[in-house]
């Protein structure tokens, strides 16, 4: 009798630490299983060389849950594709692709100033072109405690700041190939996309979905899936709070009794 297993891919200048405590509450349910900790995510792979790069890690072939997070989202459609999810569970899923249908009215932008609400961000500017790799972490961190939420508990803080200084020179050098490409007369460079949109592929699909979060990239998941199930959830960006992880782990236990 095989085993049930989730397969956990972070989103991208992340790592299994974004999960938090959300794996643990499924110990005794299924084998928890973070991609990052056997392979480096290949964020520029196609999509065969990205099913093979997971493929080790389904010990009968398929997990019986995709969990991705943000850019993660293609992923976790690709491995649906080849056979190798029974289900799929979007957490704030990031669009490589912006459809001409999408709808932006459920936005919620009542608590923003409009003319300020990007000043927290602003240190990011001139981070770029800091030389000194040490000061471009401790900016980085810096803004992380800054828009850190209300509800963030400290060790979840902690754990995040950490997170993310390790991921310091992974976030800049993306920047700083962003803005020397939008120098060069480029656009800046999306979401890696693995073939056609992963939504445009959503409705090929034959295994349930969910997709946690808020916004319009979530309802447009619901619009396209055959079988979806859309989880409310406030938080938005960064790790997760704890009414959202309650939220998230629900929908991958349901989840889980649905593909068992």
């Amino acid at each position: 009798m095989s085993v049930a297993s989730v397969l956990f891919i972070p989103d991208r200048f992340m790592d299994y630490r974004m999960w938090f405590d959300i794996p643990d509450r499924l110990r005794g349910r299924a084998e928890v299983i973070h991609l990052d900790q056997h392979e480096q995510v290949p964020w520029t792979a196609g999509s065969a060389e990205f099913a093979e790069v997971a493929r080790p890690l389904a010990s009968d072939g398929s997990f019986s849950i995709v969990a991705a997070a943000g850019q993660a989202a293609g992923f976790a459609v690709t491995l649906a594709e080849a056979g190798m999810a029974k289900g799929l569970v979007f957490f704030q899923p990031m669009l490589d692709s912006i459809p001409d249908d999408l709808d932006f009215s459920s936005l919620d932008l009542s608590d923003l100033d409009p003319d300020h609400w990007l000043d927290p961000f602003a240190p990011i500017v001139g981070a770029i072109s800091e030389p000194d790799p040490a000061r471009r972490r401790d900016i980085l961190v810096q803004i992380v405690r800054d828009t850190a939420g209300p509800d963030r508990e400290p060790a979840q803080l902690e754990l995040e700041v950490a997170m993310m200084a390790d991921h310091a020179e992974e976030f800049f050098a993306h920047l700083q190939a962003a803005t020397a490409a939008a120098a060069d007369g480029h656009e800046w460079p999306g979401p890696p996309r693995l073939g056609r949109p992963w939504l445009d592929r959503l409705a090929d699909l034959a295994v349930p979905v969910a997709a946690v979060g808020t916004g319009p990239f979530v309802a447009a998941v619901a619009t396209r899936a055959r079988d979806a199930e859309i989880v409310a959830a406030a938080g938005n960006g960064g790790m997760a709070p704890p009414a959202d992880r309650d939220r998230a782990s629900e929908a991958l236990l349901r989840m889980l009794d649905r593909v068992s």
